[in-house]
């Protein structure tokens, strides 16, 4: 298991420094289209890194937002709370993650973060 961890963090890596370096060659061509000169290097790099920065660290809310998710009840979704409560006990987390409900007709669910503590579950509707 801790192979596979590790695994997916030097992929993760990797394809974080592909974004970079795609970013930073995209925006460096737009700013010498446009005559910048030589800020063109530094305005891509800070521009590829600010993005890959933002995506990594708040990539659960842009996630939430674009699905137009809203956060589970047990009014609402009594079901999927008791199967995440289920879970929880089963897997031995501490903490319990945030979950969210997509309003949907297409099954799906996926989690988001990094860090067991502040992750949030997302499951469309059409799953419970």
């Amino acid at each position: 298991m801790f192979e596979s961890v590790k695994k997916n963090k030097i992929e993760s890596g990797i394809i974080i420094a592909i974004f970079i370096i795609v970013i930073t060659l995209i925006v460096y061509y737009i700013c010498n289209a446009l005559r910048l000169g030589t800020m063109s290097i530094v305005i891509a790099l800070i521009f590829s890194i600010a993005t890959a920065w933002g995506s990594y660290y708040y990539s659960d809310k842009i996630v939430l937002s674009l699905n137009k998710a809203r956060p589970a009840t047990k009014e609402e979704d009594l079901k999927i709370v008791n199967i995440l409560d289920a879970l929880m006990v089963t897997s031995g987390l501490t903490s319990k993650p945030r979950l969210y409900v997509v309003e949907d007709k297409q099954p799906n669910a996926f989690a988001t973060r990094k860090k067991s503590r502040k992750c949030s579950y997302l499951c469309y509707n059409r799953l419970t």
